[in-house]
């Protein structure tokens, strides 16, 4: 077999990378149980399942003694994610004139269904912007 291709992830594994990418940002790296429990409003037990089986897969680095960290691969993820996620949100504000406050829900089932070459037109169609309408930078891609 030439070169193992990664398992396809999970909508729910995908949140994980993005809460830990959101809040390793927020928080010059420093990133616990407790807090992605607190993000994703889950149990920190929940939340420990979750992170051994993205250790497994080369996602998050394999240690839990310290501040969770992204490897280069579920950082990508994170922040693809986040990407897409605060582009959604600036269509849904920009264009259906959806409230500020109600884009964040929305762009959050949207960001896992939309395709990297929607995205980019997406991004083309809407100028490239570089904040989401919350003031909030769209990170590179």
């Amino acid at each position: 077999m030439p070169g193992k291709k990664q398992k396809q992830l999970t909508s729910t594994k995908e949140d994980y990378l993005r809460a830990i990418f959101i809040l390793s940002d927020k928080n010059k790296g420093k990133v616990g149980t407790t807090q992605i429990a607190k993000y994703l409003n889950l149990s920190k037990s929940t939340v420990s399942e979750r992170l051994k089986e993205l250790m497994k897969q080369k996602l998050i680095e394999p240690s839990f003694y310290s501040s969770i960290k992204l490897t280069p691969a579920g950082k990508k993820t994170g922040q693809k994610l986040t990407y897409k996620h605060r582009l959604i949100e600036v269509f849904l504000h920009q264009v259906l004139k959806i409230p500020k406050n109600k884009v964040h829900n929305e762009a959050h089932k949207l960001e896992h269904a939309f395709s990297d070459e929607v995205i980019k037109k997406l991004s083309n169609f809407l100028g490239n912007p570089q904040h989401d309408p919350h003031g909030v930078l769209i990170p590179k891609i």
